[in-house]
């Protein structure tokens, strides 16, 4: 009888339990309780060996006319299992008598999960508050199947209450940036929240968070875990990689402490990759055990958090017409405290800086784009400070640009690189040198009275026309003038009535922005 009472204490099953009545007393009925019931499913107790008391002590039946009995008896009938049922005369009854060393009670009861089907109807739970119970029940061991899963554990039916550990360990997750949104190298703290378990009934208990990165998130590899307020990251399980780490804490060691608050907390930088992708995810996903009679049996539950980056995208073409994109125009931004934009060339680091002289300048591409990364969501300035710049749409339909250099003005430079491109020369081919520029511009300033050292149109192409003598590449982009007239160009300043004059004698139409290129009316 001492091995039939230590069987009936330790049986933990998933969807079932079993219920053993109480030898301490005699009664007609009793109860089971189910607490922590799992939403909307169902629970059934059947009923699997009569008890029969004498004093303190108490013995098990079972009969042939039992719904359970064929089931019973196939177990029984496999030596292995311990179990064994012995014929009462020709009663139809059998006594129950068990093997301690052979038996399983978490075997027997994982096997009478798949039986369910033969088992008969059972006594169905009904709700009470916040339980479920089965009352009237005629004292013996029961089995309760629940589809839910996990149904709590080895109890009795005398009015007995029993906790169903199919709750799910569910798991929160957060980050410290209300809005979400995030910079390139700024550094978020990310926090999950779950609870100790109960792992009543269980000789394992698996619970391993995983959380992985996306690969706009750096993870700084510094995992804190605490239950309570007790840190217990050393005695954690941790295990680290690139983008992020599976922490496993052992909640066996941990049953004092159940429903109190798992939290763990890691930090991750915002970096350069997340230009590209402007949504980062990071998900946590908590695998943990789900049935105390298979070990190998686990359930996982996962949550997101997801962070965002803004860019700021630029198109500048001519007024009036998109398709005509100007490269070269330059600007800066500034955020709502009027700070200015610094982006690390390295890291692709965000910082705010006072001083105009410290901040990123951004470029108009050939494509008229040019973009400032990795913002967070909020009210930015944008400031031009190199506008001088113009575009001409060439008679096979491709646009050239043309910008201020330290020697050549806009309207130069564009007409040099409409020239080489319809002759096929690389636009970055340097046909007129300084060396050749470099003496004109010289004696524009000191013999000339002029203030721009830079060389207007007619300009270059005295120079060019002089370089052909020599440079058989000078002469050919000459020779396409001609195919200049009837293009369109425009330009984002007011050119010079030098400028202007020449465009029309070429035959191109010019149209301009209402901006000077500086600050004086009248220059040379």
């Amino acid at each position: 009888m001492k091995t039939m009472r230590k069987l009936f204490t330790v049986l933990l099953a998933l969807a079932m339990t079993l219920a053993l009545a109480v030898p301490a007393f005699a009664a007609d009925t009793g109860s089971i309780t189910i607490t922590n019931p799992q939403g909307d499913h169902t629970y059934t107790a059947y009923k699997i060996f009569d008890v029969t008391y004498s004093g303190d002590h108490y013995s098990y039946t079972i009969s042939n006319a039992d719904p359970v009995f064929s089931a019973v008896k196939a177990y029984a009938d496999v030596t292995a299992n311990g179990l064994t049922l012995t014929p009462v005369g020709n009663t139809g009854k059998y006594n129950v008598s068990i093997d301690a060393a052979a038996f399983s009670a978490a075997s027997f009861a994982q096997y009478l999960k798949t039986k369910v089907g033969s088992l008969g109807t059972g006594t169905a739970f009904t709700q009470v508050g916040d339980t479920v119970k089965a009352s009237g029940l005629a004292l013996g061991y029961y089995f309760v199947s629940g589809t839910s899963g996990t149904v709590c554990e080895l109890a009795t039916a005398k009015n007995i209450e029993i906790r169903d550990k199919n709750e799910v360990p569910e798991i929160k997750k957060d980050v410290n940036d209300d809005d979400r949104t995030v910079e390139i190298g700024q550094v978020l703290t990310y926090t999950i929240t779950g609870k100790v378990p109960s792992t009543k009934g269980y000789t394992e208990y698996t619970y391993e968070l995983t959380d992985t990165m996306s690969e706009g998130l750096t993870f700084n590899k510094d995992v804190k875990v605490t239950i309570g307020d007790e840190d217990v990251t050393t005695a954690a399980a941790i295990t680290k990689n690139g983008n992020g780490f599976v922490a496993s804490v052992n909640m066996m060691d941990y049953q004092g402490q159940i429903d109190k608050p798992v939290v763990i907390t890691y930090t991750a930088i915002v970096n350069e990759k997340a230009i590209q992708r402007n949504e980062e995810t990071n998900t946590a996903t908590l695998k943990y055990s789900n049935d105390p009679a298979n070990k190998d049996s686990f359930k996982e539950s996962s949550v997101e958090v997801e962070v965002f980056s803004f860019n700021i995208v630029i198109n500048k073409y001519a007024a009036g017409n998109e398709s005509t994109k100007l490269e070269g125009a330059k600007f800066v931004l500034k955020n709502a405290e009027g700070k200015y934009y610094n982006c690390d060339t390295a890291t692709k680091a965000v910082t705010w800086v006072v001083g105009k002289a410290d901040t990123t300048e951004v470029t108009t591409d050939v494509k008229g784009v040019a973009r400032f990364d990795g913002l967070q969501a909020g009210t930015y300035k944008l400031e031009e400070t190199a506008a001088p710049a113009g575009a001409m749409v060439l008679p096979d339909g491709r646009v050239v640009t043309g910008k201020n250099s330290s020697l050549l003005g806009p309207s130069a430079a564009l007409l040099l690189n409409a020239i080489k491109a319809l002759a096929g020369i690389d636009k970055e081919l340097d046909l007129l040198p300084s060396s050749i520029i470099a003496p004109i511009s010289d004696m524009k300033i000191s013999h000339l009275g002029h203030h721009n050292p830079r060389l207007h149109s007619d300009e270059v192409l005295i120079a060019l026309s002089i370089s052909a003598v020599t440079n058989p590449l000078a002469e050919l982009v000459l020779k396409k003038l001609d195919e200049l007239r009837g293009c369109d160009a425009h330009f984002s300043i007011i050119l010079s009535e030098e400028d202007t004059k020449l465009y029309n004698r070429l035959g191109i139409h010019v149209s301009c922005e209402p901006k000077y290129e500086i600050k004086k009316l009248y220059h040379k």
